[in-house]
C-alpha cells in the first residue's frame, strides 16, 4: 500500500465518523433536548449500550487511531495537512472522552436522580457532541487539503450529487 492510498482510506473512515458525529450532534442531540428527564435517561442509556455494541460504530470510532499509528510509523509526518488533520481528530477524540464519558457514567448511575443536575449533564453532553462533530469535520477538511484542489473539488461535487437526491427523498418521507 502506498502513502496516498493509506491517506485516502484513513480520510474516508474519518469522513464517515464526521457524518455520524454531525448526525448525533445536530439531530439526535436536539431530539434528546426535548425529552423529559426520565425519558432522556432511558434513551441515553439505551443509546450508549447500543452504540458500544454496534460493530460499525465502534469500528468507525476507533479505526482512525488504529490506522494512523502505523501510517505515521511507516510514512512519518512529512504530509503536513494530513498530519494536522490527524492531530485535530485525536484532539476531538480526547475532548469526547473528557466531556462525554463522565456524563454517560452519571446518567447511567440509578442513584443520580436530581433533575437539575441531569439537565446540566445534558448540556455538557450537547457541548461535547457539538465540539467533537465540528472538530472532526475540520480534521476531514485538513486531511483533504493534502490532495490537490481538483481532487477535493471532485469529491465535493460527487458528495453534493449523492446528497441532493437523498435530501429530497428524506423530505418526501418526513412528517410535517
Amino acid at each position: 500500500m502506498n502513502q496516498t492510498l493509506a491517506e485516502v482510506l484513513i480520510l474516508a473512515i474519518n469522513a464517515l465518523g464526521a457524518g455520524i458525529l454531525m448526525m448525533i450532534g445536530g439531530v439526535i442531540q436536539k431530539i434528546m433536548n426535548e425529552m423529559d428527564p426520565p425519558t432522556y435517561r432511558w434513551f441515553l442509556n439505551k443509546l450508549d449500550k447500543t452504540a458500544m455494541s454496534n460493530p460499525f460504530g465502534v469500528t468507525i470510532a476507533t479505526l482512525p487511531l488504529l490506522a494512523m499509528t502505523p501510517y505515521f510509523i511507516v510514512y512519518g509526518f512529512n504530509h503536513w495537512w494530513f498530519a494536522a488533520g490527524s492531530l485535530l481528530w485525536f484532539i476531538g477524540s480526547i475532548i469526547t472522552k473528557v466531556t462525554n464519558l463522565p456524563v454517560y457514567r452519571w446518567v447511567g448511575n440509578p442513584k443520580n436522580t436530581d433533575p437539575e443536575e441531569l439537565r446540566r449533564q445534558q448540556r455538557k453532553l450537547q457541548t461535547g457532541n457539538t465540539w467533537r462533530a465540528w472538530i472532526t469535520l475540520a480534521s476531514v477538511i485538513l486531511m483533504a487539503a493534502q490532495f490537490n484542489a481538483w481532487a477535493v473539488i471532485i469529491v465535493l461535487v460527487c458528495s453534493a450529487i449523492v446528497t441532493f437526491p437523498l435530501l429530497l427523498l428524506a423530505r418526501k418521507y418526513t412528517p410535517n
